[in-house]
């Protein structure tokens, strides 16, 4: 019997290059249009989209908590994001929508919240609670909403928290 096969050493014209960013508690692939960008945070990671218009923060809070307490700080996660998103950029930011449900995992839940500050910022982001921490996925982009949620859903796939 004779097996035929090929293979091709050439990546697909459409296939997007990106660099591995591995951390403990997640890893993200982000194509080069992404720069690194230093914070006095620790537990924090910091990437900026000229190109874009676009910042994104990757933060991490170590806790302890029971499973019982994780939906009443998950509530109180998005309140804290949102009222720091008026401090950092006064002005009247406005709620789109917000959830938090069961993550698929089982691991914990999962936060969401996109928020506009009319003619000059939109706000995506993606959290993870769980009895051992908060992980926070922020974008910030140009007033765009269209191309602030593209970016934002091409980019999401791309971050893979490690839960619980």
């Amino acid at each position: 019997m004779l097996y035929r096969y090929s293979v091709s050493l050439t990546p697909p014209a459409d296939a997007v290059q990106t660099q591995s960013h591995v951390y403990s508690e997640f890893t993200l692939d982000l194509p080069p249009t992404w720069q690194a960008q230093a914070t006095d945070e620790d537990n924090t990671v910091a990437f900026h989209a000229p190109a874009h218009d676009a910042a994104l923060v990757v933060a991490v809070d170590f806790i302890e908590s029971g499973a019982d307490d994780l939906q009443a700080l998950a509530d109180e996660v998005i309140t804290q994001r949102l009222a720091a998103l008026n401090e950092a950029t006064p002005g009247v930011w406005q709620t789109l929508q917000q959830q938090v449900r069961p993550h698929r995992s089982e691991a914990g839940l999962e936060l969401s919240f996109a928020a506009e500050l009319p003619g000059q910022q939109v706000a995506l982001y993606l959290g993870y609670a769980t009895p051992r921490k908060l992980l926070h996925f922020l974008m910030l982009c140009s007033a765009d909403r269209a191309a602030a949620l593209a970016l934002f859903n091409a980019t999401v796939p791309q971050f893979k928290p490690r839960l619980p």
